[in-house]
């Protein structure tokens, strides 16, 4: 949006428009302070700060979707932090429901100009809402270049769009391998193996002595679930600069990492739940069925209690295998990152708070709940051990391609993996298809 159209939204009014104005709304304020409010079903009541509050110069809306252990940590530990150090700025931090419908809701609220200072956005929303005009790039801001490259790996790069960043990580998760710990056992292993080669052999060992067991179980063949393959078997989406899918998508190596894993399907070294059959991952791995699935650390966080916490003590918890050894797997970024909207009219204050809550305190304070944190350096210092792999294994992530139409190329990237799996298509003939209709959304 130009400044001249800004500027249209803001008509001028003279002091005798403004003053029997403000006697009305003096007169509204009174008589609303004197009511108990109503709230939306599914909202929470906005955080008043206990005491005076006249002592804010600015306060600022802060948009989140924390869990209920999530909230009450920032609100009664982090927060406090933030206003001691920064007693002029107050944060009225307001929590959304993460439902499929909020994307819509924060469209609206950006059209009508009711949008927040700062969120807490999923990062596949960030090139959208910047190709919008609705985020302020933040290169510009004081000490930005100091802090860009404090993430561990490429985590800064989810904020990118043509060559500006509109935020930065303060949360991030990721896929590790989970390996049944009886069934490694079963085929000698002591521990994970380090690449595809000695997980395929193992599958081959534990196929010839249990015909209802598998090697390998993969959730779903959207690039979340699917890409941590893709990429460490040499597959690649687009180029770069995520401007083109064609000699890509469809190229010699891509297509060798979909055919190695219809093979795999072939053999049974693969299960099919990546094609909705079971055993389904979570149940294989906990029944022994799987040999290594791979997820996010929800996976223990949601089984922490409950009638499968006894048999997460049989599951490892390991980095990807790599297509060689010594190379690596690679996986995938998920995560949320911190946005400023470009209507804010508190942006210096707003880059305040989000430069601060990805410094070491906060982000320290918020590992405790389970959100793994960003900032390089940190992991001696997070208590969780849980979170240790998962560290480690974000220094070897790729952010899913960081581009607007990224929910459709997604779409066209799972069918695309299913129509060769499922045998329905040739890996050349899918890669081909797949390819064109990216390269179309990724000019859009």
């Amino acid at each position: 949006m130009n400044d001249d159209a800004r500027t249209a939204r803001k008509p001028s009014r003279s002091w005798a428009v403004y003053v029997p104005m403000m006697l009305f709304i003096l007169a509204t304020v009174t008589l609303a302070g004197c009511m108990r409010p109503s709230l939306a079903p599914g909202e929470l009541a906005e955080q008043e700060p206990e005491g005076d509050t006249s002592r804010y110069a600015v306060e600022l809306e802060y948009w989140h979707t924390y869990s209920d252990l999530e909230q009450e940590v920032f609100l009664e530990k982090v927060l406090p932090l933030f206003e001691k150090q920064y007693p002029h700025i107050r944060i009225n931090a307001v929590r959304k429901d993460q439902t499929d419908q909020f994307k819509d809701t924060l469209l609206f609220a950006v059209a009508d100009n009711k949008q927040p200072d700062v969120m807490r956005m999923d990062i596949v929303w960030v090139p959208e809402f910047a190709k919008k005009e609705a985020l302020e790039e933040l290169s510009g801001m004081p000490g930005f270049d100091a802090i860009k490259d404090t993430f561990i790996g490429v985590l800064i790069q989810t904020n990118v769009y043509k060559g500006g960043y509109y935020g930065l990580p303060v949360n991030a998760n990721t896929r590790a391998a989970l390996y049944n710990k009886k069934l490694l056992d079963a085929v000698g292993l002591s521990a994970p193996p380090s690449t595809f080669e000695e997980l395929a052999a193992a599958a081959e060992r534990l196929r010839a002595v249990r015909s209802d067991a598998y090697g390998i179980g993969v959730c779903c063949s959207g690039g979340w679930g699917m890409l941590p393959y893709f990429w460490s078997l040499g597959g690649e989406m687009t180029n770069p600069e995520y401007t083109k899918a064609s000699g890509y998508l469809n190229g010699e190596a891509s297509r060798a990492a979909l055919n190695r894993m219809k093979d795999w399907m072939d053999r049974g070294i693969m299960s099919r739940s990546i094609l909705g059959e079971v055993p389904g991952t979570w149940d294989g791995i906990l029944k022994g069925q799987l040999l290594m699935i791979d997820d996010a650390h929800w996976f223990h966080t949601v089984n922490a209690t409950g009638p499968n916490k006894e048999l997460l003590d049989d599951v490892v918890i390991g980095l990807f295998p790599g297509l060689e050894s010594g190379s690596g797997g690679i996986s995938v970024i998920g995560g949320e990152n911190l946005v400023m909207f470009e209507q804010s009219s508190h942006k210096q204050e707003a880059w305040e708070f989000i430069r601060w809550m990805t410094s070491e305190e906060p982000q320290r304070i918020m590992a405790e709940t389970g959100l793994i944190p960003t900032i390089q350096g940190i992991e001696n210092n997070v208590t969780n051990p849980l979170l240790a792999p998962y560290l480690e294994q974000l220094g070897q992530a790729r952010p899913r391609p960081p581009v607007p139409n990224w929910t459709a190329i997604d779409e066209e990237f799972a069918r695309m993996v299913e129509r060769v799996l499922a045998g329905e298509m040739t890996a050349e003939e899918a890669t081909d298809r797949a390819a064109r209709k990216i390269d179309e959304l990724l000019l859009e």
